[in-house]
């Protein structure tokens, strides 16, 4: 597995592309916004979800990210 950070302006038309985020990466290091490329279970993936922990899509991270007041800079993608 390789897992690669991309600029969040760059990430853009990867995810338009339909490549799936791994993770979102923010300025606060010790928050973490999985993607759905994580590979976790559907049933501890809705429970991230409801905590704000993770997002299906760029405007849902952005949105999580917001309201903890942090901003998004990146995102991973993961390559297997």
């Amino acid at each position: 597995m390789f897992i690669t950070l991309i600029d969040l302006a760059e990430a853009g038309d990867r995810l338009a592309a339909g490549e799936q985020a791994y993770e979102y990466q923010t300025d606060n290091k010790s928050l973490r916004i999985l993607g759905p490329a994580c590979g976790f279970g559907a049933e501890y993936l809705r429970r991230l979800r409801e905590e704000g922990l993770y997002a299906e899509t760029l405007k849902e991270a952005i949105a999580h990210a917001q309201s903890r007041n942090v901003t998004l800079t990146g995102v991973w993608f993961v390559k297997r």
